[in-house]
Parts: C-alpha cells; sequence; structure tokens
C-alpha cells in the first residue's frame, strides 16, 4: 500500500537505507541533503519502505504545491528491486496539493511528462590516455593551452568560504543571495560528512578555478564550479576536470556532469566523451488535478 507520510512520522533509517540500496540512487533524495534544500519535505512510501518518493513542499497565499527544490536536478520514486509504476504513486499525492511540477530521475517513465531533459555522464573505466581518445579537439586544444600556461592543481584547494565568495562574485547576475547561502550550506555540510570535495587550479598568484564535487555510491556529481577571468583565459576548468578523471582513487566510477539543457554547456560536457542521459519533468496544474479527482471520484 502506498501511504502519504508526514515529514515527522518518516523513519529516517528506513528511508536512507531504502535511498541506498535503490537500483536508481542518487544522493538528492537522502535525507541529509533533502533537509537542506526543502523547505519543506514529505514522502509517498510503499509498505515498510520498498519505494519511496520525496515531495518537497512549499505554501503560496495558503495553497500547498509541490516543486524541483534547487541544486537538485533528479527526484522521483527510488526501488530496491523491480520496477514499479511510478504514476501509481503520482495518483497518491493528496488532493490538497493544488499543483506539482517536479523532475523524475533517469529510471522513471510516466504519462504526466512533459519535458525531456538532458544530462551528461562518463563513465571513467579507462587509463586517462584511453579516455583523452574520446576527448574533442577542441577540448584537447584547451589542455594543451593550460599546460603551456603553467597551470597546477592547488595543493591547498580554496575553503568553502572562499570557494562561495569567488562563485557569488563571478555568479551575481544569474544567482540570488538565497541560493548563494543554499550553495554554501550544501558545501559545508557535505565536507563535514565527507560527502564531498574541492578541487583547485593554481594561477599565477592565487587559485583561478574550482568544482565542487559529491562523492556517492561511486558516482561523482558537479554540483558547482567557477573560473575567474585568468582560468578561463587559460583553460583552467578543462586542465581541472582532465585531472580529476585521470585519479586512480575514481577509477571505475561514473562522473555526473548533472547537465544539461543548455546547447553550449551539453557540447562542452560532451566534448569530455561524455554520453546524453535523459530524465523527464512531470507537471499537472490546478484544473488537471480537478479532473483528475472528479475523473477518480466517478470510476
Amino acid at each position: 500500500m502506498i501511504r502519504y507520510i508526514n515529514y515527522n512520522n518518516i523513519d529516517l533509517k528506513k528511508w536512507d537505507s531504502c535511498i541506498q540500496n535503490s537500483i536508481n540512487t542518487n544522493f538528492y533524495a537522502m535525507s541529509w541533503y533533502l533537509d537542506i534544500i526543502c523547505e519543506n519535505w514529505d514522502a509517498l512510501i510503499l509498505n515498510d519502505y520498498e519505494a519511496v518518493m520525496p515531495l518537497p513542499i512549499k505554501n503560496k497565499f495558503g495553497f500547498k504545491y509541490i516543486y524541483q527544490p534547487f541544486f537538485c536536478q533528479q527526484l522521483g520514486l527510488f526501488y530496491k528491486k523491480k520496477s514499479i509504476d511510478v504514476d501509481q504513486f503520482i495518483n497518491s499525492i493528496p488532493k490538497s496539493f493544488f499543483h506539482f511540477k517536479f523532475n523524475l530521475n533517469s529510471y522513471n517513465k510516466s504519462s504526466y511528462s512533459i519535458k525531456k531533459n538532458t544530462n551528461y555522464i562518463l563513465y571513467l573505466d579507462k587509463e586517462i590516455e584511453k579516455l583523452r581518445d574520446n576527448y574533442s579537439k577542441s577540448h584537447l586544444k584547451n589542455i594543451k593551452r593550460a599546460n603551456k600556461s603553467n597551470l597546477c592543481i592547488a595543493s591547498k584547494p580554496d575553503s568553502v568560504e572562499n570557494f562561495c565568495k569567488n562563485k557569488q562574485h563571478l555568479a551575481y547576475d544569474y544567482m540570488t543571495k538565497k541560493q548563494f547561502d543554499l550553495e554554501y550550506r550544501i558545501i559545508k555540510t557535505s565536507l563535514a560528512l565527507g560527502k564531498g570535495e574541492i578541487f583547485s587550479v593554481k594561477g599565477k598568484k592565487a587559485n583561478c578555478c574550482s568544482v565542487f564535487i559529491i562523492n556517492d555510491n561511486n558516482k561523482l556529481y558537479l554540483l558547482s564550479s567557477y573560473s575567474n577571468k585568468y582560468g578561463k583565459l587559460n583553460s583552467a576548468y578543462f586542465y581541472l576536470l582532465d585531472y580529476i578523471f585521470s585519479l586512480d582513487k575514481f577509477k571505475g566510477f561514473v562522473f555526473d556532469f548533472e547537465g544539461s539543457n543548455l546547447k553550449g554547456v551539453a557540447q562542452r560536457n560532451k566534448g569530455f566523451g561524455a554520453i546524453p542521459n535523459y530524465y523527464y519533468t512531470v507537471s499537472q496544474n490546478i484544473f488537471q488535478r480537478c479532473l483528475n479527482f472528479i475523473s477518480t471520484k466517478n470510476s
């Protein structure tokens, strides 16, 4: 039986166990991460945590709705053994929610889907020389330029404070203060839990490029990055990712680029030899939910 469970009644140990042991596990749905990124969240749970679906909740003018949180690419249904009908869960969302719009994960399919999204992943299953065979010519030129510029991997990566300060300085035109504060909490907590790592490239005087990566279940998620003017001029980003891909400790991992639907970003990710991985957005507005409720009552 699928039950709607309020946050206070969720057994978080069973929840995290279900996410960790699901065939489509990802860190976005872990309770520690949901607690950071969601204003509130409840859940749909099958029997004794055989399958779970997190429901991030907001309230506007007294109306509750389900949304996709910032810094969270995919959620949806997570299950341990076999594929389960996603629509059964979506149909179990209480009618008290006047609207929902959120992303499923790449293992989920639904008749409520309204948009196909593109993500890129790279299997780090070969030596770096073999991985480079699949780089684009422009990416190889960028790495060559970086090497000629005498860039080096920083022995002291950015602190959380420096990373977020640099990111805020460079991304102020497309991120809000609230989003910057959220990013800070995510990085701070992830590092404290041993789930995150910052890698940096040193320029002439200081770090000129950094990436923040979540490490979970042999998968690396590129959650945030920045390159300042010097870093961009000398292709530091390409140099840094190539270095990360070369590390023995990540051999056999999957690198998740976290996107993108944007053509330019998608081409950059593809240039590393990454392959597309698709996931869907599901949605239903208040009018559709009313019709669905009436049809359910009459069936």
